[in-house]
Formats: C-alpha cells, sequence, structure tokens
C-alpha cells in the first residue's frame, strides 16, 4: 500500500508543477541520519502520505530518516521534556505546538531561525501563513521565524443534514447569520424531542477545560462578536477596550446558556478533543464545531452518509451580516537549537515545502488539512471538487477567505491562557452560578496576571 502512496504522490506533485518555482535546494552530503519526531496522522491515509514523502526524499538525497511517529498529548509531553533537557531531535512538528510549545520557546530562545527556509517559498505562502510563523524572542528582543508553515486548520461545522429534515426543515433553511444559525439547532433538537428521540441534542459544544476544541469554539466566538483586537499583532492585551469586554461576555453567555437550558449533551464538560467527534457520528448531536473536516473524511468511505447524510455549513456571518474572519491554525515544522544535523532538518523542510509536492502529500493525506498556499486550490481541482460536499466549504472559508493569526502568535502570553483553559474556567464558573460578568472579571484578572510575565516594548 506505501508503494502505491508514492506513487500517486509523485503523480500529484508533476500534475501540480505550475503551482509555484520549485527552488534548487543546496547539496548536502549522503550517508546522514536525520532523527524527525513527527505528531501521528488522525487515519492511516495521513500517516501512508507522510511515510512516502519521507521515503522519497531519503531516496532523491541518499541519507536516512529515524522517524519516531507519536499521537498528540504523549509528542508533546516527549518535545517538552527534550527541549527541558537539551537532548533534542533534528527536527519536529506537533499538531499543537504552534499553541503549545513554539510560542514560550521561541521566547525563551530555544528555536532556531528559519526564516532562510521559508523564505524559498515565501511567495507562494498566505499572509496568514507567514505572520503565523513569527515568534517574539525575549532574548534576542526581536520577532523571527521559528517554525516553517505547511498545512492549516480553521473551525468548521459539520451538520447531520438528516436530522435537519427529519425535524422537518431542508438545509436551505439553516440561518446565515451568527446567533439565528446556532438558535435555529435549538429548534431542531425541539422538534425531534417532540418525535421521541429524547437522546439527541442540538449543540455539539465542548464546554470542558481540556484540549484544544473548546479554545477553538470560545474564540472564534470572539471573533464573531467583535473582539479579535484582545492580542494585537505588536503583543499588547486589550482588556480595557469595551469591545473587548462585551465580545468575551457575549461569548460566554452564548456558549453557556444553552447548556443550562439542555440543548448540549451534560457530558460535554468533560469532553476531551476526540469526544465531540464521537458524539457526533453517534448522532447524539446534530451539529459540533471542530477542528478540521476530521469527521467528515472519517467516513468518506461511506458514500451515502459522506454525500448524503452530512454537511459542512459555511461559518456563519455576524449578526450584522458581515464575514467572521476565521482564526486559521498554521500547523509549523521547527528545528530546536542543539539539534545535531541542522542543514539536515532544513533540507528536508525545503523539500517538503515545495509547492508541488507540498499539495500532493496533502491531497494524499485525504485534504483533512487546509492548504497554506493559495495556489494549491488556485491550481489543482481537487480542492474545490464541487462533487464534494465538504472540502470546498473548508476550502472557501479557511483559503480563500478572510483569515486572522492566532493571538497566541502575537504574545505566547496567549498560548498560557489557552493551556490554563482561563475562558473554559470561566465557562464553568457561569455554569455553576456565577454571571458572565462576574466571570469576565475573574478571567480577566488572571490574564492581566498572565501577560505581565510577558512584556514585548517596542520589536523588530
Amino acid at each position: 500500500m506505501r508503494g502505491i502512496v508514492r506513487r500517486d504522490l509523485l503523480k500529484a506533485s508533476v500534475g501540480l508543477a505550475a503551482a509555484g518555482t520549485v527552488l534548487a535546494r543546496p547539496a548536502i552530503a549522503k550517508g546522514q541520519t536525520l532523527n524527525m519526531w513527527w505528531n501521528q496522522g488522525f487515519y492511516p491515509a495521513e500517516d501512508a502520505a507522510f511515510h512516502a514523502l519521507v521515503a522519497d526524499w531519503e531516496k532523491s538525497t541518499g541519507n536516512t530518516v529515524n522517524l519516531t511517529l507519536l499521537p498528540g498529548q504523549a509528542l508533546n509531553e516527549k518535545i517538552i521534556s527534550a527541549l527541558t533537557s537539551g537532548d533534542v531531535p533534528d527536527l519536529m512538528y506537533a499538531d499543537n505546538g504552534p499553541a503549545q510549545i513554539v510560542p514560550q520557546n521561541a521566547w525563551h530562545d530555544k528555536l532556531l531561525d528559519v526564516g532562510d527556509v521559508v523564505e524559498t517559498q515565501k511567495a507562494s505562502f498566505s499572509a496568514t501563513a507567514l505572520q503565523s510563523s513569527q515568534f517574539y524572542n525575549a532574548v534576542e528582543k526581536k520577532r523571527a521565524y521559528y517554525g516553517v508553515p505547511f498545512k492549516g486548520a480553521s473551525l468548521n461545522i459539520p451538520v447531520w443534514k438528516s436530522l435537519v429534515e427529519k425535524a422537518g426543515f431542508k438545509a436551505t433553511d439553516i440561518p446565515k447569520t451568527w446567533d439565528a444559525f446556532f438558535d435555529f439547532f435549538q429548534t431542531v433538537q425541539t422538534k425531534l424531542r417532540a418525535q421521541h428521540m429524547r437522546h439527541v441534542y442540538g449543540l455539539g459544544y465542548t464546554l470542558s477545560t481540556t484540549g484544544d476544541d473548546p479554545n477553538n469554539t470560545f474564540n472564534q466566538f470572539l471573533m464573531a462578536y467583535g473582539g479579535g483586537g484582545i492580542v494585537t499583532p505588536d503583543g499588547q492585551l486589550h482588556l480595557k477596550d469595551p469591545k473587548v469586554r462585551k465580545a468575551v461576555v457575549t461569548a460566554l453567555t452564548r456558549l453557556t446558556t444553552p447548556f443550562k437550558q439542555g440543548f448540549v449533551p451534560p457530558s460535554a464538560l468533560n469532553w476531551g478533543d476526540p469526544d465531540n467527534n464521537n458524539a457526533f457520528h453517534a448522532k447524539e448531536v446534530v451539529m459540533t464545531p471542530n477542528d478540521t473536516i476530521s469527521i467528515e473524511t472519517a467516513v468518506m468511505d461511506d458514500k451515502q452518509v459522506y454525500y448524503d447524510e452530512i454537511m459542512t455549513a459555511q461559518m456563519p456571518l455576524d449578526n450584522d451580516g458581515k464575514q467572521v474572519p476565521v482564526l486559521l491554525g498554521v500547523e509549523l515544522a521547527f528545528i530546536p537549537k542543539g539539534a545535531k544535523n541542522v542543514d539536515l532538518a532544513k533540507d528536508f523542510i525545503r523539500y517538503l515545502i515545495q509547492p508541488a509536492r507540498l499539495g500532493g502529500y496533502l491531497r494524499e493525506a485525504k485534504g483533512r488539512w487546509l492548504p497554506v498556499m493559495p495556489s494549491t486550490v488556485h491550481d489543482d481541482p481537487y480542492w474545490l471538487d464541487p462533487k464534494d460536499p465538504h472540502r470546498p466549504p473548508a476550502i472557501r472559508q479557511g483559503v480563500l477567505g478572510p483569515t486572522q493569526t492566532w493571538f497566541y502568535v502575537f504574545n505566547p502570553a496567549y498560548a498560557q491562557v489557552d493551556a490554563e483553559h482561563v475562558f473554559s474556567v470561566a465557562a464553568a464558573d457561569i455554569i455553576n452560578g456565577m454571571t458572565p460578568d462576574q466571570a469576565t472579571d475573574k478571567a480577566f484578572a488572571r490574564i492581566e496576571e498572565i501577560f505581565s510575565k510577558y512584556p514585548i516594548t517596542g520589536q523588530t
């Protein structure tokens, strides 16, 4: 199977030759070993596509890769331990590394500046991808590229179209503006409960204090209510801005009120990242916000479900009918200081991010991740295939639509805010009896305390 994937990948690369200029890579000596730690894929096709790419690099360079593939949390712990001890591999990538690992370690000068690698394809990357790769180094007192972007993700909304229809509606009945959109699924639940479907919930919000999903959902709601300026690109916090405070209070209220009213499963308070996926597939929820289209691609082989029963809804407009920029999480390959084979690591990344090759790799991985090079979408009809009900909405939203860089890129303090789930704790406080204003005051006090440890005054 691996050989078949490699041939497909190479054919895809040839087909994408017009996607960008492939720059010559510096010659490197043969017979070396690249030690690489990489995040395990969500399903076998992702790992098969990466194994194929690694094997092709090995063949083209005469070098070998000592590859360690581990799932998310296990890999995070291994990387953090390595960066603490200094016993590091040559190259790393973790799914949530940009949020949990890269910002703080760039701040503490533990990562290499890889601007020379980014430069080889700088013209091909989106502006958001480039901005999302630059972090502040408190030792050097400047920003630099401490990661190389190669794929992205934004919040998506899979919906059981079949349940919407069972409730007596059509997909076209789903409203287009924010509050009306989410309120619609409460109505769907009410209609389904009237048909004795006692265990289905309209909204699959993850309201726990663990994992990425609750942070992804809250922060996108914050954007929808006008709070996108909570941290600005200069790294400054703006909690005293009335617009930001109003957006936080509104987002917390809109996420917790449906839970208290019984429109979100009680178990959502304890969900980890896979659990909303599982609840959706079990038809416990009619919809659920989810990073990437992993829910949809997981049932790709079931043609009836994939094409007829579920849909990927466009992110709704704000309440004034304006498009909401989506927070684009950009995945990064990064090199720790202390790596023994830096030239080898850089060569592998240069190989990976050649536009034709990178587009082919993401395609062979079933398109769960978003391209961070817009030319990939324009030059390969796969990404906007009108027969596919899920990939094009994700692409129109996260590649072709307006996107915004995550706040933790501007200041690593926000990475700690997310790691501590400060806003998820605020939601829990509201569910347990606090008013939204009280919970916001408590959250803001903690956020100000965190930001005080990460001062950024003047930067280049």
